[in-house]
């Protein structure tokens, strides 16, 4: 809107002259620019009520039963979005209105002068400036001298980047995290739990069905479920309190690493390892301890002795002298961690556990990780969907900076075009000073990024999962990539443009 009103100086100057009132111009102006905010507004309500959050719904449900999307419409958030826009628009044109309406017709009938060329702060650094060339000393001059636009370019290409690093970087969190959780961490395919007393018959066909051609290994562990309030909401979380007979047995089942430092943790008699989101819901760290509530109501509390790698579930793992110390009685084994041959089918096998009547439960790995992949899969077209949004609003700021800085310098070009400048020199003149900008808003969109990846990761998983914090080095590549294919491309629109003016008109056009 604000370009809007600088185009139409010549317009006000002569409803000016012909005796309208500032009042009555800055009504028709206020008007005009609020019904083309409204009018946007409405395309923009219309999309966000009905396409986009079909868009969103069908990615998140498009790995699960969920169907028949119910879309509903809040006057509330419709009215603060009117206000936000009309704020943006039709104040940002009254801002600009107001400081010509305050000057006299004569003026306004005139095109605007450009501005005047002053010093700036870089000449001051003589030993760099003296060895700048003469058309990266006028691009420095001219980044100074239109200081509104050069800020405009860089918070929208940081706003772009920073939306793509988040993007990108939430794809590379939620990307393997099933696979690196049931592959690298957690390599057993089920736990089976035994009924507290068995006879000997349904002794015997456990020990068969352990013993079977199918299971490749099992260990037997002492297994139970602990509880403990946290989280936003307080709620209960459910913690799997596993010790094995040794630490040499569980590492083949279970990888206990610190993901920080990628140490290998061990089993203290003094104390035990926690899994990392719990330590975060719970406040733990190395050292402190944390109070536990077990099956029957009694609390424990433990000493923390490490923090392990793990993304899904709540575990605590400790040794047989620890739980002696902590829950003061012998950690008798009730379960088994059973990793089967390659090719087996876990739910047979589940099935024929189940009917040895010696197990009151199983948890299966394979349907964890399937519920997770199903997860995933669906936070991974929402980013999709972001991500495609992020490119889009670089596009359109890239090319209206671009397409405005043309027209409001068009006698300037022409000027240097007449001076023997060739088209290409005429396009690197203008366009230097927006591919400067570019990357220093891809800089700044990094830093925005990373902000908001950390906020993102932290906030956006349940109370019992965590995503990997880490961010791959492609991902800051491909954020800077695609802002920078579309300064080329828009460069390359800019350049058709500048070669179809033709200056002569151009400079004959204040007369």
């Amino acid at each position: 809107m604000t370009r809007f009103v600088e185009e139409e100086r010549i317009s006000i100057g002569t409803f000016k002259a012909l005796g309208y009132s500032n009042r009555d111009l800055s009504l028709k102006f206020v008007l005009f620019s609020a019904s083309a905010s409204l009018l946007g507004v409405g395309i923009g309500a219309a999309g966000g009520y009905t396409f986009l959050p079909k868009l969103i719904f069908e990615a998140y449900a498009a790995n699960s039963t969920i169907s028949n999307c119910q879309l509903l419409f809040n006057w509330k958030i419709l009215a603060l979005t009117i206000v936000i826009a009309l704020a943006c628009t039709t104040g940002a044109a009254l801002f600009v209105l107001k400081r010509d309406l305050a000057d006299k017709p004569a003026s306004l009938l005139l095109p605007k002068p450009p501005k005047n060329g002053s010093r700036i702060l870089l000449e001051r650094f003589k030993p760099l400036w003296s060895r700048m060339s003469f058309n990266y000393k006028v691009t420095m001059r001219n980044l100074f001298r239109y200081k509104s636009r050069a800020f405009m370019t860089i918070f929208g290409v940081a706003g772009c980047c920073g939306l793509l690093v988040m993007g990108f970087g939430i794809q590379d969190s939620l990307s393997g995290i099933s696979q690196v959780e049931y592959s690298r961490i957690i390599t057993y395919d089920l736990i089976a739990v035994k009924k507290n007393a068995l006879t000997s018959k349904q002794q015997s066909k456990l020990d068969d069905s352990l013993s079977s051609s199918a299971v490749k290994k099992h260990t037997a562990v002492r297994y139970e479920q602990l509880t403990k309030k946290a989280g936003q909401d307080k709620s209960d979380q459910s913690i799997s309190l596993i010790v094995p007979s040794s630490s040499q047995a569980l590492s083949g089942y279970i990888s206990l690493n610190s993901r920080a430092s990628g140490k290998k943790l061990t089993l203290k008699d003094d104390g035990a390892v926690i899994s990392e989101k719990l330590a975060k819901l719970l406040g733990a760290k190395v050292g402190s301890y944390i109070k536990l509530k077990d099956s029957d109501g009694s609390w424990h509390k433990i000493k923390v002795t490490g923090i392990c790698e793990m993304y899904i579930g709540h575990y605590v793992f400790m040794n047989k002298a620890a739980y002696k110390k902590f829950f003061d009685k012998k950690a008798s084994a009730n379960a088994q961690l059973i990793t089967l041959k390659p090719g087996q089918s876990l739910a047979k096998y589940s099935r024929k556990l189940m009917k040895s009547g010696a197990i009151q439960g199983i948890n299966q790995n394979t349907s964890n990780k399937q519920t997770i992949d199903n997860i995933m899969g669906s936070l991974n077209r929402v980013m999709i969907i972001l991500i495609g949004m992020a490119t889009l609003l670089a596009l359109v700021v890239i090319y209206n900076l671009s397409n405005i800085n043309v027209e409001e310098r068009i006698r300037e070009l022409s000027t240097i075009k007449v001076l023997g400048f060739f088209d290409n020199e005429t396009t690197l003149y203008i366009y230097r000073e927006t591919i400067i900008l570019s990357v220093i808003g891809i800089l700044c969109g990094y830093l925005l990024g990373i902000g908001l990846h950390s906020f993102i990761i932290t906030s956006l998983p349940p109370d019992n999962a965590m995503f990997d914090p880490a961010m791959k080095a492609s991902n800051f590549m491909y954020s800077a990539l695609i802002p920078a294919v579309i300064t080329a491309l828009v460069a390359l629109v800019m350049h058709k443009k500048i070669k179809s003016v033709n200056m002569l008109d151009a400079l004959k056009s204040v007369d």
